[in-house]
């Protein structure tokens, strides 16, 4: 596993990831390459989608100044946090989800809400290798409510998506979880232990 890699893992940054447990979260922003024309253009989701299912990092904004920021490590393919906050320039845009008309109701509904956990998500891996396939950090929040940042947990693959729980796919004979078929393991930062 590349040296520079393993120190921005989520399973290296849980406390920092805890320090999201029991604040409110008060904006979402991502951080875009392609407009939503291109988008448009390139993919068969609506508008209204654009800010979920487009790729690019996450910044996550909590109560008391807590931000996490979540991209993806393209050489592996394992989500990272990183250190510094995103910024856009004269060929990115930084979108607000509290801003945005490309985003759902349910979508912006998370925003508000007092996070209860954070979990970190690995793939299951058919060659057992190296790579830290750590592929998706979700925030639980009230009613059952989970904002996933994740790849490979839906049928894009190594797209990096902002999804709800309803909208990262299930096998139609399992629960979505870590017996099924694309999970691994689900580490429960709230709980301290594997679900």
């Amino acid at each position: 596993m590349d040296a520079e890699l393993f120190p921005l893992l989520p399973s290296q940054q849980t406390q920092l990831l805890a320090a999201a447990i029991g604040r409110r979260l008060v904006e979402v922003e991502r951080l875009f390459w392609v407009d939503l024309p291109t988008f448009l253009e390139n993919s068969h989701f609506p508008a209204i989608e654009y800010f979920a299912y487009n790729s690019g990092p996450v910044q996550l904004h909590f109560a008391e100044d807590l931000i996490h920021v979540l991209d993806v490590w393209g050489e592996q393919l394992s989500i990272v946090v990183l250190t510094e906050p995103l910024h856009g320039d004269a060929d990115t845009t930084l979108y607000q989800l509290s801003k945005t008309g490309t985003a759902t109701p349910a979508l912006k509904a998370c925003l508000g809400k007092t996070c209860q956990d954070v979990r970190i998500w690995r793939l299951k891996e058919e060659i057992v290798s190296e790579e830290a396939k750590q592929v998706a950090i979700s925030y639980v929040f009230a009613d059952s409510l989970e904002l996933f940042y994740c790849i490979y947990l839906h049928d894009d693959l190594d797209s990096d998506y902002l999804l709800l729980t309803e909208n990262v796919p299930r096998d139609s004979a399992k629960r979505f979880s870590p017996s099924g078929d694309r999970v691994e393991s689900c580490f429960s930062i709230a709980q301290g232990e594997y679900l």
